[in-house]
């Protein structure tokens, strides 16, 4: 099923038409839900941790590089991401999601071992740097939730002949929803019906619930205790 299926259902719901062509079209109509779909689908795919959006990377130190790029489809870590230190099974690297501690460990060189990450300036930031030959592996959600018709992935629908890494009748119903609402119509149910049919496909999936959680540190803006007795 490809995305013009998908645009298709929508528009015989909304207009009673079934339009052939709609990237490349000039008529109002498919012009909007060229751009509506795009907006679903994004919408869509940072609902969850889609199992079909999760990949991995390896990336190698070489004892003095702290700062490493993230991959070019990378969109988010997984809710429950680590990076995976390669040569032992026990240990992984701390993540540090606030500045501070992360700042105060890399000046004073308080790290668990083998290091501590962070991600900061759009790039992976550890200290210690990661020994040389030493290799890191984390899973992250990829934002190519297109495909082209020739199998490759890509972060947008261009083409009526692109799909859907995840279910297409989620575009068809996003569709039928958002264009009711930016057009000021009745949409009673419509949202209802999205709402319904993500949280159904999403619990199939499996994939963890996008949700915030604090550092595994606890000492940020908490006094040290005074180490000996009182009085």
């Amino acid at each position: 099923m490809t995305v013009l299926t998908a645009m298709q259902s929508a528009a015989v719901r909304l207009i009673g038409q079934k339009p052939t062509t709609f990237f490349g079209s000039s008529e109002t109509f498919e012009n909007e839900l060229c751009d509506l779909v795009n907006e679903i689908a994004q919408d869509t795919s940072e609902f969850r941790d889609w199992q079909a959006l999760i990949k991995v990377a390896n990336l190698t130190g070489d004892a003095a590089q702290t700062v490493f790029p993230l991959p070019a489809d990378y969109d988010r870590m997984m809710v429950n991401s680590e990076i995976l230190d390669g040569p032992s099974w026990l240990f992984g690297y701390t993540h540090i999601p606030d500045m501070n501690q992360f700042i105060f460990l890399q000046e004073r060189g308080f790290t668990p071992t083998p290091g501590a990450w962070a991600i900061f300036g759009g790039t992976l930031n550890f200290t210690p740097a990661p020994s040389a030959g030493q290799t890191a592996t984390y899973p992250y959600i990829s934002n190519n939730w297109a495909i082209a018709d020739g199998g490759a992935a890509k972060a947008a629908f261009t083409a009526d002949t692109d799909s859907f890494v995840l279910n297409e009748r989620l575009l068809t119903l996003g569709l039928v929803w958002k264009w009711r609402q930016n057009k000021k119509l009745d949409y009673t149910g419509d949202d209802t019906a999205y709402a319904d049919a993500l949280s159904f496909h999403g619990s199939k999936d499996g994939g963890s619930n996008v949700i915030r959680r604090t550092s595994r540190l606890r000492f940020g803006n908490v006094p040290v205790a005074w180490p000996w007795t009182l009085g």
